[in-house]
């Protein structure tokens, strides 16, 4: 019984919407990408969409520019905005980034979790 007590205490079902609203934001790898421009790119915490489309081409090579931006425009920085991570003015093409006290602490278990360091033999 005491096991299976501490086994629920330890999931901390209370916080269970917050910790699903943090794996959909870091879900994703753009919206992945554009924390790690801010939390390792910039000093400024404010930049153009264009900025950031010209970074993310270089680490995400695949894509073109305009289909980039559709992306970032239309699905991922709104849905960083609504969790707070950040602001977008659309009339300026700005982007505020906000963040998170935890970002690069989780953006960094999250890479570890795909490195070789993290495999045991």
């Amino acid at each position: 019984m005491l096991l299976v007590q501490m086994a629920s205490q330890s999931c901390y079902p209370d916080k269970a919407p917050q910790v699903s609203r943090l794996l959909d934001v870091l879900g994703h790898n753009l919206r992945r990408e554009i924390i790690h421009f801010f939390e390792n790119y910039t000093e400024s915490q404010t930049v153009f969409v264009d900025e950031l489309v010209s970074h993310l081409l270089g680490r995400i090579p695949e894509t073109s520019a305009d289909k980039l931006q559709m992306k970032l425009v239309h699905t991922h920085l709104p849905k960083l905005a609504r969790t707070g991570w950040i602001d977008h003015d659309r009339r300026t093409d700005e982007v505020r980034y906000y963040g998170h006290d935890h970002a690069e602490t989780w953006l960094g278990d999250l890479r570890a979790v795909f490195s070789d360091r993290t495999h045991t033999t």
